[in-house]
């Protein structure tokens, strides 16, 4: 996969980290934009999906305005033999928004990072205790969120 892009594109990606405004053709806007077709934005998009330059293009939704209120970061003590399966499976949990494994100063001993978000308090313990248990998992630290400061997707251009 090549990762240097070439100025269309660096203006394409940028346009669409900017977010699709309520309109019937956002990609013709685009287009207008970068002084391209409508057809040219569709293929570069559709081609840096295929190269893996970008996930997916989706809604970001506030968790806290589809009934979420209650969320935390959670630390997990995780042997590295099974970090990766831990890590994948949780992962793919609805209520699960983010999960890293990360390189841990001395004398930290959590490696595997997963927000959880919840309805209710005792729905985020109840979360917690299930992935306790499912993965033998005792050691853990819950970081409980008191408020948001600030939340933005990475911008890159």
């Amino acid at each position: 996969m090549n990762t240097l892009l070439d100025e269309k594109t660096k203006k394409i990606l940028s346009e669409l980290q900017n977010g699709f405004k309520l309109e019937a053709r956002p990609f013709k806007r685009i287009s207008n934009e970068v002084g391209c077709t409508e057809e040219e934005v569709i293929a570069t998009i559709s081609n840096c999906c295929d190269n893996g330059i970008i996930r997916r293009i989706g809604a970001a939704i506030k968790p806290q305005n589809a009934g979420y209120t209650t969320n935390a970061l959670t630390a997990w003590k995780v042997p590295s033999d099974i970090i990766h399966e831990v890590g994948t499976e949780l992962a793919e949990m609805k209520e699960v928004s983010h999960c890293y494994d990360r390189e841990c100063p001395e004398g930290w001993d959590y490696n595997l990072f997963v927000m959880i978000h919840s309805h209710t308090k005792e729905e985020l313990d109840e979360i917690i205790k299930k992935i306790s248990e499912k993965f033998d998992l005792k050691e853990y630290k819950v970081f409980n969120t008191v408020r948001e400061l600030k939340k933005t997707s990475m911008r890159y251009f």
